[in-house]
């Protein structure tokens, strides 16, 4: 269970520390939708695996579209290629039929030149805003990087160094959590039920208490209110 940040929280230092909890977990969650879907959008809570993958698709877009126009200029050059060696075979040819012929060639592959120049100019307006856009997804993920890394500043600098490392080494043992929920009278990470005296201390929120079984940093959340 996910300790709200609405719950009333008297001491600071545990405060801090949910709030840690909730940036570790949010950075947790980015980092396994990363792996598990890459060059894919994710709605995701902090949006910023969806900035990730937008980025990756829209450079993959760029380099087809340069790919795409790449080749068509190449068909480009080989037709007036054909058109050049047409044209100096025109002036060989011994009959008008064979004229009209060749004549033909010319005008079917200057056709497919004009189509091809046509599809190119429609890539390059579509490139335009590829790069535009990949360049908008790219500033959106710094700046959502940014603000991920001044959060995490900000809420680990409101800490002792003491309770700061005492975090960090729960939150290593246990796999990204060092913050549990109390309800019912049970920590939720690993379901073991409190004795009635830390049950009674825990659920003032006022001081830092630890789970006697799991070792997290424990914070009471008050039952729902029945309607």
């Amino acid at each position: 269970m996910i300790v709200p940040l609405s719950v009333c929280i008297m001491n600071v230092d545990l405060k801090n520390l949910v709030e840690l909890q909730q940036l570790d977990d949010t950075i947790r969650s980015l980092e396994a939708e990363i792996q598990s879907l890459p060059r894919k959008i994710a709605a995701i809570e902090s949006q910023l695996t969806e900035h990730i993958a937008s980025v990756e698709a829209d450079k993959k877009k760029v380099a087809e579209n340069q790919k795409s126009r790449r080749k068509r200029e190449g068909d480009i050059t080989a037709l007036r290629e054909k058109i050049s060696k047409h044209k100096d075979q025109m002036l060989e040819v011994k009959t008008n039929e064979q004229y009209r012929a060749l004549q033909h060639e010319i005008d079917f592959h200057e056709a497919a030149i004009r189509k091809i120049e046509d599809e190119i100019l429609t890539e390059m307006i579509e490139s335009e805003s590829l790069e535009r856009q990949l360049r908008s997804s790219e500033k959106n993920l710094a700046e959502e990087r940014a603000r991920a890394d001044v959060e995490i500043r900000a809420a680990r600098s409101l800490l002792s160094e003491q309770i700061y490392s005492g975090y960090e080494r729960i939150y290593a043992a246990r796999k990204g959590r060092a913050v549990a929920a109390v309800s019912n009278g049970a920590c939720e990470s690993c379901h073991v039920r409190l004795r009635p005296q830390a049950f009674n201390e825990v659920q003032t929120n006022e001081q830092i208490l630890y789970c006697e079984s799991c070792g997290c940093i424990l914070v009471y959340v008050a039952p729902p209110v029945a309607q």
